[in-house]
């Protein structure tokens, strides 16, 4: 099978690349194993929220502070500004409302009603623009019966730190009981599959009947696992302000977003090859010349230009054995500690150095392989060497913005 791009791994970086090169009516195929960093996204995309212990207010003036390596300082700040400005429009046009800019960042709400720095934030998610802010006056918070993942108790802690006036309220739907008979299916994910019309109007009309006068309602993030016409529904139903807050993994708002964009990557032409795995790469005087997978075997998948997009440890786009890290489909060159007592923090919530581990680019973008560069193969997202998404809160922008700046280099070889 012949394409123009091939991109290795189907999650928000595979996906941005994708839709830059599906725009420009190139034949472009994604494989992707299966779940993807998305699903586990809570509402919201950082483009830079940390700095070591420092919360990060303006992320484009804090750039230049990140490590000479990082993959925003091979971008550039200009071109980061850049791609960062044209992120919303590009959501929107696949279905995605976001608020946010990359000149300020604000603040969501974290499941346990913590302030966390964000960029972009999706649909029906609370914000404010200072983390000491106080993001309401008084809060209904709405827990649905049997449901596990959900805390109101710590959110009416943290909220109340704020001044916030606030109160908690149970509420059961009738077409959940049967859910509730096993505690497995008492999951954000499956009440959203049983969140449709008849249900919305009844979850609508008992917050209604107890929503007082001034009252904020937060609802766990359980509406709207296809689209955010269901959320937009029961927001125009409820009688007062109503906003949605993350729950703990996996996340409605993240599988909305990963259907959606896989949906309008798949409309604008483009090939989403799901449930396969790239277990190598077939290189000659470096260049990919063909990548071989689980289901298609000896019928290889052949392209101009290749995007490895596939995660770090997390996602096995990088993997590891008691001596060494390595990526597992071609080989890369990996940044690494030949010392294994140097891999981790002896504290568990520090930063942990092995977080940085990665594929070895040039200013290109460009991998190597013992040295040589591959000259049609580009490495984008969490699998690149010399940044923490984890700690830095820049996960979904290293995602995004490396993954639309590598297509542009792919249409330019």
């Amino acid at each position: 099978m012949k394409f123009d791009y091939i991109i290795i791994g189907g999650g928000l970086c595979g996906l941005s690349a994708g839709i830059r090169l599906a725009e420009q009516g190139k034949k472009t195929a994604i494989v992707s194993s299966g779940q993807s960093a998305l699903h586990f996204c809570a509402g919201s995309f950082g483009l830079l929220g940390k700095n070591g212990d420092k919360t990060v207010l303006n992320p484009l003036e804090e750039l230049d502070r990140l490590p000479e390596k990082h993959p925003y300082r091979l971008m550039g700040k200009d071109r980061v500004k850049r791609l960062a400005t044209e992120v919303p429009a590009m959501l929107q046009k696949a279905g995605i409302t976001v608020t946010g800019s990359a000149e300020a960042n604000h603040f969501t709400l974290t499941p346990f009603g913590k302030p966390r720095p964000s960029w972009l934030t999706l649909n029906g998610l609370p914000t404010f623009s200072k983390p000491d802010e106080k993001p309401f006056e008084k809060a209904l918070i709405v827990s649905i019966k049997g449901f596990l993942e959900s805390y109101p108790a710590f959110m009416v802690e943290n909220l109340e730190k704020k001044g916030v006036c606030c109160r908690v309220e149970t509420i059961d739907l009738e077409r959940l009981t049967h859910l509730r008979e096993s505690n497995f299916d008492m999951r954000a994910a499956s009440i959203a599959k049983q969140m449709d019309r008849a249900t919305i109007e009844e979850f609508a009309s008992k917050i209604n009947s107890c929503a007082g006068k001034d009252e904020s309602v937060l609802i766990p993030a359980v509406i709207g696992i296809n689209d955010e016409r269901e959320l937009d529904r029961m927001r125009e139903m409820v009688n007062n302000p109503l906003y949605c807050v993350p729950t703990i993994p996996v996340s409605v708002p993240g599988l909305r977003a990963q259907h959606i964009l896989q949906h309008y990557f798949e409309k604008l032409g483009g090939t989403y090859i799901l449930g396969d795995r790239v277990e190598k790469g077939i290189i000659e005087d470096g260049i990919v010349k063909a990548l071989v997978t689980t289901n298609f075997g000896e019928d290889h998948l052949h392209a101009d230009a290749f995007i490895l997009a596939s995660g770090n440890i997390f996602g096995e786009g990088i993997k590891s054995n008691p001596h060494d890290f390595y990526e597992p489909v071609f080989g890369l060159d990996v940044n690494y500690s030949s010392n294994r007592d140097e891999w981790y923090a002896f504290n568990f919530f520090d930063a942990q150095p092995y977080m940085e581990y990665g594929v070895e680019i040039d200013n290109d973008f460009h991998p190597s392989l013992k040295g040589i560069k591959i000259k049609n193969l580009f490495v984008a997202g969490s699998t690149l060497a010399h940044c923490n998404s984890l700690k830095e809160d820049s996960g979904a922008g290293t995602a995004i913005l490396t993954g639309l700046h590598t297509a542009d280099l792919a249409m330019n070889i």
